[in-house]
């Protein structure tokens, strides 16, 4: 029996096509809460952009996971879990980023911004329906625990800064947007944080997700969805594939396996 259900935003719950929250996705996460079924957000998001963007207004879940699982808040947003990236690796990255010119994106436990723009990062916002950052001083930002570092590259140009970042590793939700999270953290261990949490089994879980952020998530819940829009790793780690996301996809799967 499925207690609790897992959704990414970007490309799950928002269609990239509209940037807003599907009506269908929305009618299904309140039959579900209406079952007593949990409904936690997995994002790659910051607590910041959820609440600026309007991106799940009208909508109250049980708990979100933000960040790609770097850390993970109750439905009141009090901090549940908390997986900082090492604080070498963050200066390392800032350093890169100085000498090279690249855009570089930091969240911590109060607020998101980059240290300046750049043709990749306005066409990774366009993508996701994103208004552009605050510029700040990252430097200062990084005084306090940093949950999300984001770099706008494209993929052949991120060896070196994977290198100079030994206690982290990458994931990727656009094409020039990687996301370096811990090394052992990530929306799958954040997905078992709170399956401890509220006393949850693997198998009384279900996930849903599109991105390469998604993948280890998806092999992790009790039964991993990946919707029809979905990318090549999400595909692969997915038990069951539904349809695309502005197409009813998620509640064509809850429906499918009998869920709602």
């Amino acid at each position: 029996m499925i207690k609790a259900v897992f959704f990414d935003i970007d490309g799950t719950l928002v269609p990239f096509a509209t940037g807003t929250c599907s009506p269908s996705a929305v009618r299904a996460v309140r039959e579900l809460q209406n079952r007593g079924v949990l409904c936690f957000v997995a994002t790659g998001r910051s607590r910041f952009e959820i609440a600026t963007e309007h991106l799940l207004d009208g909508l109250q879940f049980d708990g979100y996971l933000t960040n790609n699982g770097q850390d993970a808040y109750d439905a009141q947003w009090k901090q549940i879990y908390g997986k900082p990236l090492d604080p070498q690796d963050v200066q390392a990255l800032l350093d890169w980023t100085d000498r090279k010119g690249y855009t570089c994106w930091l969240a911590n436990a109060e607020k998101t911004c980059i240290n300046h723009s750049s043709p990749e990062f306005l066409r990774a916002m366009e993508a996701v329906h994103t208004r552009p950052l605050f510029v700040g001083d990252l430097r200062e930002m990084s005084r306090q625990p940093i949950y999300k570092l984001v770099l706008f590259a494209r993929p052949e140009e991120m060896a070196e800064p994977c290198r100079l970042a030994p206690h982290s590793r990458t994931t990727q939700w656009f094409e020039l947007g990687h996301d370096f999270i811990s090394a052992d953290g990530g929306k799958e261990n954040a997905l078992r944080e709170i399956m401890r949490h509220y006393h949850l089994r693997p198998e009384e879980t279900m996930a849903f997700g599109d991105s390469e952020n998604d993948a280890s998530m998806l092999r992790a819940a009790g039964i991993g969805v990946a919707m029809g829009n979905a990318t090549p790793e999400a595909l692969a780690s997915a038990d069951y594939v539904t349809d695309d996301a502005e197409k009813d996809g998620i509640y064509n799967a809850l429906r499918h396996f009998g869920v709602i």
